[in-house]
């Protein structure tokens, strides 16, 4: 790769990452629009509680896609016969596979909830 390819791909980086501060940003912003309205204690501990489920699911996405990072370069790193994977990295990458899909589809359901919450409090 080029030298002016690899400048190509650190700006994306870049604006991938202010593009993920803005996206963080904007959430922080709602939640303290909401925590600036709130009147009821039972929305003061959802709040608390959103908070800590944050707080949980990012741990647990950082411990899989360390997981996932490790399993990357061993692949990358041992040779196999004729390039064939075998069944214990295709078995770890199967879970792996499935561990994302779930943590996917739990967050969808989640962030919609969240979403319908801060609508319904903010009006």
């Amino acid at each position: 790769m080029n030298k002016e390819s690899i400048i190509q791909e650190i700006d994306s980086l870049n604006r991938t990452l202010d593009f993920i501060q803005e996206e963080q940003s904007f959430i922080k912003s709602k939640l303290g629009s909401f925590l600036d309205k709130m009147v009821l204690t039972d929305s003061l501990i959802w709040a608390e509680t959103l908070h800590q489920e944050i707080l949980n699911r990012e741990a647990a996405i950082q411990m899989l896609k360390n997981d996932i990072s490790k399993t990357a370069l061993t692949l990358k790193t041992r040779r196999f016969v004729n390039n064939m994977i075998d069944e214990k990295m295709m078995d770890e990458f199967k879970k792996y596979k499935q561990q994302v899909g779930y943590i996917e589809i739990q967050f969808l359901a989640w962030k919609q909830a969240a979403n319908e919450k801060f609508e319904s409090a903010m009006y």
